[in-house]
């Protein structure tokens, strides 16, 4: 998929006219686990599996260079595969 390196800053920083990049890994999680409330469950899944221990309502903020390391670990597995199941074991294998 190409995504830019996620750095922790990002999550801190907002630049006009652009998606920050941890956003667009978020929305194409959500899509892949089929949107709605099954894409939130299995974005919150692949977080977890990259090595996210915070829960959902804990902020990237909290601990922005764990944040970014699990985003990129998930760029790594998006430009090899969307396929749910694949992105999870990716990732699960990736630790």
């Amino acid at each position: 998929m190409g995504f830019e390196q996620v750095k922790p800053e990002d999550f801190s920083t907002f630049v006009p006219g652009s998606v920050a990049t941890y956003i667009q890994i978020e929305q194409t999680l959500s899509d892949v686990g089929g949107g709605g409330k099954e894409g939130a469950t299995f974005k919150r899944k692949a977080l977890q599996a990259a090595g996210w221990k915070y829960d959902q309502l804990t902020g990237y903020t909290k601990d922005p260079e764990l944040a970014a390391d699990a985003f990129n670990r998930i760029s790594i597995i998006l430009d090899k595969t969307v396929v749910l199941n694949e992105v999870l074991d990716g990732l699960k294998a990736a630790k």
